[in-house]
């Protein structure tokens, strides 16, 4: 795995030369120095102590460094330096080369201290402030001289021009300029400096090592190879034409050699001495420096940003919040934070494959791009959940104009191949504080808001409150209890009726399950089921559910076989999240377990759920048919595609949503006749639900219907009351006949 801390260091190396380039002072080089060391280490206090005295220091009133203190951290006397309004910080220091001794010092109060990527840090920040801070002084003093000494006017002319080229050379590194601009320079510069000779800047072959490739030149004859055989005497290209003569020093990448810098006379009696070696070593050093900041940015941007979205991944996200967070806290600042969760993306990955799915996510992300300023974040925090950091905005409503930026670039189509496709958005925000703890609480806050938005109906956004915290936190504690009550056996099944609405006959029973929870009593499912869902406890609690419904119905079919009377039919519900798995080998075994025959098993769904893949229910429906399974679809009317659902599924009944039955008292009644008639038009038995009053019984019989449930005829039994019942004769039950 690609050390990311170690790719940063370099990084920030790299754009603390490119500002210590633009300086030609020596005062305003500590200045720069201390400015940009305090910015990338996020610290309070940094300060360059030269001979014993502060040469430049950020953190303190203009005039007022303690140079007492600073100097015991440099003898190693004390470990920290108080600093305004921050307090004691703790310090690390790094000494330079040079006399008189120069010592860069920084100091930060964040509790962990330093990691060793920073102090290497630091130590590379004094080592090139070093350095560059010799070179302006040597630089400096030749001019000194040349004012006395007109012989050596063309020497320091000449070291000027070499600075101007090596400036503008790690001017381009900072501003990461293409790394062929940068060696275009390198070779430019180099072939200017050393009287026109050709230059050429050779690199290992990244697909063939042993080869060299040309990845810059300037002066060499057309008919010379851009390829050549790397045959390296301790980096340096061997075997130069007779008449030729060359001088090549090596290039590095991160200290290994990786090519060379050529340059080449050609016939010309040229001889080539130190100076020109010097210039040659000047160039090819920044062109190592060139080479290894462009490779390890590359594999920094790789492993800190996704491959499909090319947007920044989780891990750096977060580390670039916790940042947010300390600096935000300390100027009274707010930062606020969007988690955006697709809505329905799984169904265009299963369905048209990952590749369409990648391409949605690109996308996405430059969709998300669009609705944010350059300086705010955008993220991928995996799979289909990304995340917006935004900073310097005057009001919440500013953000809240991002998420509704956000739901409205997202619902719009997508196009693939000339296919339109459809998906929405969900989207949590929340707001820091002074005391928000960490980057995590945060990114928690904005994820229950989400959650809330995808609850309350997806294709929304929601703020987070506490009280969201409050009711995870009863979900959680929901799931666990649920997990008990399985382990406890305190799901029950208890049976409602289905009769004939003529006379009240009983044809059938649904299973409806009931949790006798130990304090609270019997707990409905609707207060118990969506958790089920969601944490996949559906998934065992249905299996318990429809082996014991089979095993009584098998019983009872028995009992009334013997009494002459006709077999029941058991309705079992099968959940949208038990649909995904092989339900139909799972029904197949309780069918032979149980003995119940499965012409008397009819297993209910709902069609509610708008990002059900049809085509995967309807083979997974196909299945239960082969079974001899009969199949209804509950709460008809009130899902996405009713219709749809029909066409498209092979079922054999549909159940008439109880909202449709009580509008039989009402001013909407054609409605419910229209439906009940299309049941019976596409030749589909029609079961009303929640028939609770006669005259509800009367309008259903009318229109057609035949069957119905509801407490007109029975509530929700448990397993005795409805063993009892199942015995009867038809006479002793049910309402009058019409």
């Amino acid at each position: 795995m690609y050390d990311i801390a170690a790719a940063l260091v370099v990084q920030q190396l790299a754009e603390f030369l490119g500002a210590l380039s633009a300086v030609s002072d020596v005062p305003n080089s500590y200045r720069i120095a201390t400015m940009r060391a305090a910015r990338a280490l996020d610290a309070e206090m940094v300060a360059v102590l030269r001979g014993g005295a502060i040469a430049a220091a950020v953190g303190f009133p203009a005039g007022q460094a303690p140079v007492r203190d600073l100097l015991a951290v440099v003898s190693g006397e004390q470990a920290t330096v108080d600093v305004p309004g921050c307090g004691p910080c703790r310090a690390i220091v790094a000494p330079s080369t040079d006399e008189p001794a120069e010592y860069l010092v920084v100091a930060r109060s964040a509790p962990d201290g330093f990691t060793v990527e920073e102090v290497s840090l630091v130590r590379g920040m004094a080592r090139v402030l070093e350095l560059h801070v010799h070179m302006v002084q040597s630089l400096a003093a030749e001019r000194r001289q040349a004012a006395r000494n007109s012989e050596l006017v063309e020497s320091l002319s000449e070291r000027q021009r070499l600075l101007e080229h090596l400036s503008g050379i790690q001017r381009a590194i900072a501003r990461r300029a293409p790394l062929a601009r940068v060696l275009d320079m390198i070779a430019v510069g180099a072939h200017e400096m050393l009287g026109e000779d050709g230059v050429a800047l050779w690199l290992l072959d990244d697909d063939e090592p042993d080869m060299l490739v040309m990845a810059s030149e300037i002066g060499l004859p057309k008919q010379i190879a851009r390829r050549r055989p790397a045959i390296l005497d301790d980096g340096l290209p061997t075997g130069a034409d007779p008449g030729v003569v060359s001088l090549a020093v090596p290039v590095h990448q991160s200290g290994t050699v990786v090519g060379a810098l050529e340059v080449t006379a050609y016939g010309s009696g040229r001889e080539y001495g130190k100076r020109d070696e010097d210039i040659l070593h000047a160039f090819a050093e920044h062109a190592s420096l060139a080479i290894t900041d462009a490779k390890t940015f590359h594999a920094l941007n790789k492993a800190s940003h996704d491959q499909v979205t090319g947007l920044v991944s989780r891990s750096p996200f977060m580390e670039q919040l916790q940042r947010g967070l300390s600096i935000a806290g300390r100027a009274g600042d707010r930062l606020g934070l969007l988690f955006v969760d697709l809505d329905g993306f799984k169904l265009v990955n299963d369905s048209l494959g990952h590749a369409a799915g990648d391409a949605v996510l690109a996308e996405v992300a430059a969709r998300l791009r669009a609705c944010v300023r350059s300086i705010d974040t955008v993220a991928r925090l995996g799979g289909d959940e990304f995340a917006i950091l935004l900073a310097g905005f005057e009001t919440e409503d500013e953000v809240i104009a991002v998420a509704d930026r956000v739901l409205d670039q997202i619902g719009r189509p997508f196009d693939l191949t000339g296919q339109d496709i459809f998906i929405g958005a969900s989207v949590g925000v929340t707001f820091s504080t002074p005391a928000s703890p960490d980057a995590d609480a945060l990114v928690r806050d904005a994820d229950l808001a989400m959650y809330h938005a995808k609850r309350t109906g997806k294709g929304r956004y929601e703020v987070f409150r506490s009280e969201m915290q409050e009711a995870f936190e009863k979900t959680v504690n929901l799931a666990t209890d649920l997990r008990l009550a399985l382990e406890r056996d305190e799901f029950v099944v208890y049976y409602q009726p289905i009769c004939a609405l003529a006379d009240g006959e009983l044809t059938g029973l649904e299973a409806l399950v009931r949790w006798r929870h130990p304090t609270r009593g019997l707990v409905a499912p609707m207060d118990f089921i969506p958790a089920a869902e969601e944490t996949g406890l559906i998934i065992p609690i249905g299996h318990r559910v429809l082996y014991e419904a089979c095993r009584s119905t098998s019983a009872w079919n028995q009992r009334r076989a013997l009494a002459g009377m006709p077999e029941l039919t058991i309705h079992v519900n099968v959940s949208t999240r038990q649909l995904r798995d092989d339900t139909a080998g799972l029904v197949a075994e309780v069918l032979r377990e149980t003995g119940l025959a499965a012409s008397r098993l009819v297993l209910e769904i709902t069609e509610s759920h708008p990002a059900l893949d049809l085509a995967k229910v309807r083979e997974q429906l196909l299945r239960f048919k082969d079974l001899g399974v009969g199949l209804a679809i509950d709460d008809f009317g009130t899902g996405y595609s009713s219709l749809l659902a029909l066409r498209q599924f092979p079922v054999d009944t549909i159940k008439v949503d109880k909202s449709f039955v009580d509008d039989v008292d009402g001013y909407d009644s054609d409605l419910t006749r229209a439906i009940v008639g299309l049941g019976l038009t596409v030749r589909r038995g029609v079961i009303a639900e929640g028939v609770e009053s006669e005259s509800q019984r009367a309008a259903l019989l009318d229109y057609g219907c035949l069957l119905g449930q509801g407490y007109l005829f029975a509530p929700p039994l448990d397993h005795a009351a409805t063993t009892a019942l199942v015995s009867e004769e038809p006479a002793a039950r049910g309402p009058e006949p019409i």
